[in-house]
């Protein structure tokens, strides 16, 4: 059996973008994320303490996006990857993807998604 958590629509401000006058104004980023687990990490009982905090992985989120303003949507996603195996070290497979609405390029595009996985079947 296998346990994942999929947050969606975690949206954090920052300072993204590759020139200086796109990283003057903070903006947003919509994050996915996924926690993949072994089934036995599958709270038994209805208690938090027994399952991954979905508050825990936001904070971490937003904590990332408020810090450096990072060029690349590659950079952030893979530093919050990065801090979310770290924190969750019983985590088999971590995907974090980045959307940024706003891509100054031209013709203009909906939005640009960049993707990462991390896992221990990866390495």
């Amino acid at each position: 059996m296998g346990y994942a958590l999929r947050l969606r629509g975690v949206r954090v401000q920052s300072h993204m973008g590759v020139s200086d006058a796109e990283r003057a104004q903070r903006q947003e980023l919509v994050v996915a994320i996924d926690v993949e687990l072994r089934g036995g990490l599958y709270p038994p009982h209805d208690e938090l303490r027994g399952a991954v905090n979905y508050a825990e992985i936001v904070r971490a989120v937003d904590e990332s996006a408020s810090g450096l303003g990072d060029r690349l949507l590659e950079t952030f996603a893979l530093r919050v990857a990065r801090r979310l195996v770290v924190d969750w070290p019983a985590a088999n497979k971590v995907r974090v993807a980045v959307t940024k609405a706003i891509v100054p390029v031209s013709p203009t595009p909906d939005e640009a998604t960049v993707e990462v996985t991390l896992g221990k079947e990866l390495a």
